[in-house]
């Protein structure tokens, strides 16, 4: 994909742009920001994987008019190889990206507690034919961290392999029923969430959401908000359970610590290499959850 993908887009619907910027800190999809002749703003977004489109298309569909996500304006399937596309509304406000108070950590459970309230009828992809079968929860996951030890075992001390190996093994042997199947964002973090002032503007990035455990989304909040600003984890719970009950996280988030860090390494051997920095705040997780589990 690249700049001649998002001419042929832009050319598809037909748009008469005056102005394209790019947007960084996206790492799976082309994602530009088009100010039109008319001087509309709109979000162009071209998925490295079709099947992130159609993820994100039903899950802005299904959330349109509860929870402040983008419109879908237009989009694109291509099953020829070519660019498939999504074309969205431009949100008010700015990512978070200062420290979160208490105030904005309220409100961010309450945002992820509402979306949580969303109800599906199956786990895995929501677009999927509903009469397939459908996956259990916590065997999804665990394909998931099948398929990366291949990844992981070349890259990181044996030992720790192993030792990795061990404790999910433990973890997942204890783990309870799933909180589900609801719409889970599975990349909920301060960096997908906009705002103006303290008040919350929008909830962006769908491309990984699908049916699971309400639980999943607690993993990154803990480790880039709660592990990094004080005071905020109590005021996110409090946010959270003013719209519904809490999952187990203290059953689930050990598993989820491990299951998240074991997926950043494999992601980086397969995307941007152990130099990466994400490589290196990945093993350090993984070390800090072996040595308290």
């Amino acid at each position: 994909m690249n700049t001649n993908s998002v001419q042929e887009v832009i050319a598809h619907f037909n748009l008469s742009v005056a102005q394209v910027e790019s947007v960084e800190g996206s790492f799976s999809s082309i994602v530009r920001i088009l100010t039109l002749e008319s001087g509309e703003r709109l979000v162009l977004k071209i998925p490295f994987i079709q099947r992130k489109l159609f993820r994100e298309l039903r899950a802005l569909q299904d959330l349109q008019g509860d929870l402040p996500v983008p419109e879908v304006i237009d989009y694109r399937v291509r099953d020829d190889g070519g660019p498939s596309a999504l074309l969205l509304s431009v949100l008010p406000g700015k990512i978070v990206t200062s420290t979160v108070t208490p105030e904005l950590a309220f409100a961010l459970g309450a945002l992820l507690g509402r979306l949580h309230t969303h109800r599906l009828d199956r786990f895995g992809d929501a677009f999927e034919a509903t009469e397939a079968s459908p996956p259990e929860w916590w065997t999804m996951l665990d394909c998931m961290f099948q398929r990366w030890q291949p990844l992981c075992v070349g890259v990181m001390p044996l030992e720790l392999f192993q030792g990795t190996l061990d404790c999910y093994a433990k973890l997942y042997a204890s783990l309870p029923e799933p909180d589900g199947p609801c719409w889970v964002h599975f990349d909920y973090r301060p960096g997908n969430v906009l705002v103006q002032g303290t008040r919350i503007t929008g909830l962006i990035d769908f491309e990984s959401s699908r049916g699971g455990s309400a639980d999943l989304d607690f993993i990154k909040v803990k480790n880039r908000v709660w592990d990094v600003c004080p005071g905020t984890k109590e005021a996110f719970l409090n946010g959270y359970t003013s719209v519904r009950p809490l999952p187990d996280i203290e059953s689930t988030l050990p598993f989820y610590a491990l299951h998240n860090a074991f997926g950043g390494i494999a992601w980086c051997v397969r995307r941007s290499g152990t130099e990466d920095p994400f490589f290196r705040e990945n093993m350090d997780r993984l070390e800090r959850v072996l040595s308290v589990v």
